[in-house]
């Protein structure tokens, strides 16, 4: 009797675990390039809508998706490399301010996103830094410095 019942939960179990599963998993991947700065940094989404085009602002340091979705519950996986844009990010669903999950890593800033709503959306991130601001001033730094040294050596040898 035991060993029924002890397979029919496990049955069930089988049955029900795939459906489950389903619901939390986001199905799309879209990875894209994004060329700035003589770099190329790829971000990618994971979600249960579509990114139809992507824009990016260096000056706003910001990146505008253009999503269409076909369901009410809408889940979102994005990994954005901090390398393009980082700091304090704030996310606009639509033009209003939403607060998803994020976590960050040396390389990724990785955002957990989920709203309610079909049709076309527009969903903005915009960070605080533009790293690839630095590293076209870090040339001109490192030449002052080595000069300054140069010149500090030739001052004291004399």
């Amino acid at each position: 009797m035991k060993t029924l019942q002890l397979a029919l939960v496990f049955t069930v179990l089988i049955a029900i675990f795939p459906y489950a599963h389903g619901i939390e998993a986001p199905g799309l991947k879209k990875v894209i390039t994004i060329e700035t700065g003589g770099y190329q940094f790829d971000v990618e989404v994971v979600a249960t809508f579509q990114v139809d085009e992507i824009d990016f602002s260096e000056d706003d340091k910001k990146i505008t998706f253009y999503i269409t979705n076909g369901i009410t519950n809408n889940l979102a996986e994005i990994q954005i490399p901090i390398n393009l844009i980082n700091g304090d990010l704030t996310f606009f669903l639509d033009g209003q301010e939403i607060f998803p999950l994020v976590r960050q890593n040396a390389q990724i800033s990785f955002v957990t996103l989920e709203f309610e709503g079909k049709g076309e959306r527009t969903l903005e991130v915009i960070g605080t830094t533009y790293l690839p601001e630095f590293s076209e001033i870090a040339p001109l730094v490192l030449a002052s410095a080595l000069i300054g040294l140069v010149l500090i050596r030739k001052i004291h040898k004399i």
